[in-house]
């Protein structure tokens, strides 16, 4: 099957069905939206969006960029039909449902992907290294007012703001986990940038990183279109 990209077209400028790529895509919000009119605007590609009840054709990849809650309603029906990549993160903090999907995943060698990679460090730790990771995250009108909302573990952040956990959730399954993680998060001024700074350590080194965004087409969009048009590409990077 064909992973995207400029197709030969068939008769009457139209894709025989097997050089199609189902894709099927949950949410439709700023992050949403923008995936669903780049996958419009390109030849090879069916899109389907899933409504809220989840349920949606079987198609090699779905797409959820509606957040936690979508990856624990549907994710296990998803990934038995194909790969999920998902910006919902947070709900792995859920270790029940983490071996849930886990299962589903081997049993039918799908892929469980997720975004918000914005931060340097955890995917070059081997597993049982005894690596940290300290992340500091602000954005605005996080809390009633401007000011420190949280510090401590991530896995008891996640109890109270698990919608702004995903990059931090994220950055930790890929590399020391959930338990060698810690947070701050702060509530800054209306209007101001989304702020996430990390120090990731591990046994000789120390990986500093900092990402701010502020106007623009939303980062994870972008991400993901780049995914997309990585598929299939024999030279990657990361």
């Amino acid at each position: 099957m064909t992973k995207g990209g400029p197709l030969p077209q068939g008769r009457a400028g139209r894709l025989p069905p097997e050089d199609l790529t189902a894709v099927n895509l949950i949410g439709r919000g700023k992050i949403g939206a923008g995936v669903a009119d780049w996958l419009a605007a390109r030849a090879g590609y069916v899109v389907t969006q899933v409504g809220r009840d989840g349920h949606a054709p079987p198609a090699p990849l779905t797409i959820d960029t509606a957040g936690p809650c979508a990856l624990r309603d549907f994710g296990e029906a998803l990934l038995a039909q194909g790969d999920l990549w998902t910006v919902g993160a947070s709900a792995l903090i859920d270790h029940r449902l983490h071996d849930r999907l886990r299962a589903v995943a081997t049993d039918h060698g799908t892929e469980l992907r997720l975004f918000t990679g914005w931060i340097t460090g955890p995917n070059l730790c081997p597993p049982g290294t005894g690596a940290r990771l300290h992340i500091e995250q602000s954005a605005p009108d996080l809390g009633p007012a401007p000011g420190l909302l949280f510090e401590g573990p991530l896995a008891t952040a996640a109890l109270h703001f698990p919608d702004h956990l995903n990059t931090a959730t994220a950055a930790a399954l890929g590399g020391p986990g959930i338990d060698a993680t810690s947070i701050a998060l702060h509530s800054t001024e209306s209007g101001g940038p989304h702020v996430i700074r990390a120090r990731f350590d591990m046994e000789g080194q120390s990986i500093t990183s900092e990402t701010r965004f502020g106007t623009g087409p939303h980062p994870v969009t972008m991400a993901i279109i780049a995914a997309l048009q990585a598929r299939g590409r024999w030279l990657r990077y990361g």
